[in-house]
């Protein structure tokens, strides 16, 4: 027999685990004065208290008695991450391999730049598909609309298409409103899910897990040159050229994941300029004395 009284309020009762290797490759150039680190990562971080699509949605669990209905892979935790950096001196002016005769003012403007380069290559979040908690409350626990915990659906089908696009990230026949008596076309995402709200609870949750979903990976190569002119012996100039997404390589931004929404798996916009958005460049001088 179902119970539809509803539950004590949430509390933040987690259990956290992390799983990751990681190797740290580095190499020095001395002759040229330049260096590389290229750390590549792997890993995972399963989690009862899992923040769910990037929100505060893991601060409580909506059934304490079962924490692993719950317990899955949290946003920002990526499953491979590769950082490289690498440091250069240009081989430009004196006592260098271009240039070694240059006079003053060719070595005050040519020599001692140095190129600086951050490149970041890395899966995507990882992330869930939903029903707003206002709108449903399938299980009939009351953690949904008291709480405002977001449900989930239920997961009928391959979650990704054959093809994976902007346009379609999410296969939406994949996900639909929980229901213990089978799915019709309007139970698919992209339609209203209004059971336990507009009809009897079913005494379940959705059967869709934690991050479950992994979103668009990033891409970023940020390069910048700079060089110190000493126009005194205290007084000194400091030139930077930097430029973001130097490859100008669009990162796709997180699908609509709300299964009420027609736009539901679709990607209608990038990340922004702190997560590898569109390429920006900024020049710098300043002043030291």
């Amino acid at each position: 027999m179902a119970w539809w009284a509803r539950q004590p309020a949430p509390r933040s009762v987690f259990d956290t685990r992390l799983h990751t290797d990681e190797a740290d490759l580095q190499r020095r150039w001395a002759r040229k004065n330049a260096g590389g680190h290229r750390p590549p990562k792997t890993g995972a971080a399963p989690s009862s208290f899992a923040a769910e699509n990037g929100s505060n949605e893991g601060a409580v669990v909506s059934k304490q008695a079962n924490r692993l209905l719950f317990y899955g892979n949290v946003y920002g935790t990526r499953r491979q991450r590769w950082i490289t950096t690498a440091v250069y001196d240009l081989p430009f002016g004196r006592g260098q391999k271009f240039g070694s005769n240059m006079n003053r003012l060719e070595n005050g403007l040519l020599g001692g730049w140095r190129w600086s380069n951050i490149f970041l290559l890395q899966t995507g979040p990882y992330l869930s598909a939903y029903i707003p908690g206002d709108n449903a409350d399938p299980s009939g626990t009351g953690s949904g609309i008291l709480y405002g915990r977001t449900q989930h659906p239920d997961v009928v089908g391959n979650i990704y298409p054959a093809h994976r696009s902007r346009n379609e990230w999410v296969n939406p026949m994949a996900f639909a409103c929980p229901s213990n008596s089978g799915y019709t076309s309007a139970s698919y995402a992209g339609n209203p899910c209004g059971v336990g709200v507009t009809s009897d609870p079913i005494g379940r949750y959705g059967n869709e897990g934690v991050g479950d979903i992994v979103g668009p990976g990033t891409v970023n190569w940020s390069a910048g040159l700079n060089k110190q002119f000493a126009i005194s012996e205290r007084v000194k100039l400091h030139a930077e050229i930097t430029f973001t997404n130097v490859l100008n390589h669009t990162n796709l931004n997180d699908p609509f994941l709300d299964i009420t929404n027609p736009n539901f798996g679709k990607i209608t916009s990038a990340r922004g300029s702190d997560f590898g958005g569109n390429r920006t460049g900024q020049v710098s001088l300043r002043l030291e004395f």
